[in-house]
């Protein structure tokens, strides 16, 4: 599994997965529009995907908490919606307001808030092996946890993918011959393929779980863009006149975002120039998965 991550091969990833994600429900004309403030008036909420829209990596991306504070000065409301399922909410909302952004916690809808709601659905008796960076970040999942490592995979019932950033190929492999052997749930906290980063592009928990469905044949169970349950949570934040509310989402992947929130129903707004789909042929991309973005961007 030692390749080259690049932005075609993530795209040509996400292509080979497009069958086991949700159905494109509409398509239509995709306007390029300068940043967000040109279609300020016909929206009342705007939904936040991170990685590649606010921020690259450890970077802020210039102008992106100037654009946030300008539309909630607008009156409109605001929702940061990540996959980031390593850090709780109150981690994540102190994470960025370390890059400048003021969100506060109401705001942030991540896919470890599905998970966890999702994890009262299984017995409580199950033990989880994690993977994740240290059991601290885990602590508060509801569920009998251990770090996973390569000497207890054969302990636990089910196993989470978190974070994988000290997740190796031996220890993938030796998570493959173990669920060949005696199949157990797969919960994955974040479907996404790579995430964009400053100079490069990080592996995420969903490069691993697309594996294993190939190599296995187990249905991971995801959580989070462009799944339903993500979306349900934002118009749960949304409250009762969710539904009414006139609402875009803006993201940097077609796959995710731009899909997750065209079958919800959203407006969508596809970010260029800083994310998971920088330098590609943009029109290329659009027309090869048949998702359509309402809006394209470079930056919001």
């Amino acid at each position: 599994m030692d390749i080259e991550i690049t932005a075609s091969w993530a795209f040509n990833r996400y292509q080979e997965t497009l069958g086991r994600l949700p159905r494109v429900t509409r398509s239509g004309e995709t306007v390029s529009i300068g940043d967000l403030s040109d279609i300020e008036d016909q929206f009342d909420v705007f939904v936040f995907d991170a990685f590649g829209v606010l921020n690259v990596g450890e970077t802020p991306i210039e102008g992106a908490a100037l654009r946030i504070e300008k539309l909630r000065q607008a009156g409109k409301q605001i929702v940061l919606l990540t996959n980031s399922a390593s850090q709780s909410r109150q981690k994540i909302k102190e994470h960025f307001s370390a890059l400048g952004f003021d969100f506060t916690f109401e705001e942030i809808v991540t896919s470890r808030d599905i998970l966890i709601v999702a994890l009262a659905g299984y017995d409580p008796k199950m033990s989880w092996g994690i993977i994740a960076s240290d059991p601290l970040s885990f602590a508060d999942l509801p569920c009998q946890t251990i770090l996973l490592d390569r000497a207890n995979i054969a302990d636990v019932d089910g196993f989470i993918f978190l974070r994988i950033t000290e997740w190796t190929t031996d220890s993938h492999e030796e998570l493959i011959n173990a669920l060949r052997a005696h199949p157990r749930p797969v919960l994955i906290g974040n479907p996404d393929l790579v995430g964009p980063r400053e100079n490069s592009f990080s592996r995420q928990p969903g490069y691993f779980a697309h594996d294993i469905w190939d190599r296995t044949g187990i249905v991971p169970q995801f959580f989070g863009k462009p799944y339903a349950n993500a979306f349900d949570l934002v118009r749960e934040r949304l409250g009762d006149q969710g539904l009414e509310k006139r609402v875009v989402m803006a993201g940097d992947t077609l796959h995710t975002d731009i899909l997750g929130a065209t079958v919800a129903g959203f407006s969508t707004a596809l970010v260029t120039g800083q994310g998971v789909m920088r330098g590609l042929d943009i029109k290329s991309c659009i027309e090869a998965s048949g998702i359509h973005p309402d809006f394209i961007l470079p930056t919001i």
